[in-house]
């Protein structure tokens, strides 16, 4: 378990604090909504969706949250403006806790930050990502609305080593700090396996080390393209979620302050097994502050002995 130097810093996003030592709060989880290919999305362009199903998923990670004392972010992701509105607005209403919104479409990430500006939701809502790839329009809705909190994308192409990756992690900080946005989680972002899976635990270490700014993953992309769970035998919803709870472990040891683990279908198996390695953690991390003689407050899991 790791005990840093540098000073940790913690954010409160949207009534969720994030950051820190580790063990200090709990490991915070984001679940995936509204992606495609999950199994509630009717019409991905016009954002229909089957909602009684999407409910019971929030519901269910609520309980969870209840359970493990690890809190809950959700994220909503839209391909179309007229999408990420319609499932915002849902989300809205039927969800009180922060929420990630995201798009790989960037006519869409203009409008979720124009509709969350507008409907009084910015306290709430976390940017999902500024990169160095934000085109101008982008940039100045951002720095125009009142959202002050943001996952910072410390990736490029050419970032392949530690030093490329911390590099270009520095400057997109500075992008994100003059657009006036004060609380960030860093993001180095999970390549594939076989292209750089790995690198990105080791860039977290380096960040809480470096920066001592809270830390943020989304490791459940290494499963979800890895070649091997596409293979006959493999193929099963059980071998996923085993490697995605493995990657979402993996993470959370390496010091990540927030996991997305992707779709809230996998809630449950999800929540678990962090709770699980959150008591381990727990115990560690207590005896690792006692023989360095260090007097900070810990999270103390539920342990249900």
């Amino acid at each position: 378990m790791f005990v840093f130097k540098k000073e940790q810093r913690v954010f409160d996003f949207g009534g969720v604090t994030i950051g820190g030592q580790p063990g200090e709060n709990p490991a915070v989880l984001v679940g995936g909504l509204f992606f495609k290919g999950q199994s509630i999305v009717k019409n991905t362009r016009e954002g229909t969706f089957d909602k009684t199903t999407a409910k019971q998923w929030i519901d269910s990670g609520l309980h969870m949250v209840e359970k493990t004392g690890h809190p809950l972010v959700i994220e909503a992701y839209g391909r179309t403006p007229t999408a990420i509105e319609n499932h915002l607005s849902w989300l809205a209403d039927n969800y009180e806790g922060p929420f990630m919104f995201e798009s790989i479409n960037a006519d869409a990430r203009v409008r979720a930050i124009e509709y969350c500006q507008d409907s009084g939701l910015t306290s709430r809502a976390i940017y999902n990502s500024v990169n160095l790839s934000m085109k101008d329009d982008e940039k100045e809705a951002l720095q125009q609305s009142s959202i002050d909190m943001a996952v910072v994308l410390g990736w490029t192409p050419r970032a392949t080593t530690l030093v490329d990756r911390m590099e270009t992690i520095k400057e997109v900080l500075s992008l994100t700090e003059s657009m006036g946005i004060g609380k960030v989680l860093v993001d180095p972002a999970t390549m594939p396996v076989g292209a750089g899976y790995g690198l990105e635990y080791r860039t977290t270490i380096a960040i809480k080390s470096e920066l001592g700014l809270p830390t943020c993953l989304g490791p459940h992309n290494a499963p979800s393209a890895w070649r091997f769970l596409k293979q006959p035998g493999f193929d099963d919803d059980s071998t996923m979620t085993a490697a995605l709870v493995a990657s979402t472990v993996t993470a959370q040891l390496f010091a990540t302050d927030s996991i997305m683990y992707g779709s809230m279908a996998h809630t449950k198996e999800v929540f678990t097994a962090v709770a699980l390695t959150g008591n381990a953690m727990a115990t560690a991390i207590a005896e690792a502050n006692s023989a360095l003689d260090i007097d900070r407050p810990l999270f103390d899991p539920p342990s249900y002995e």
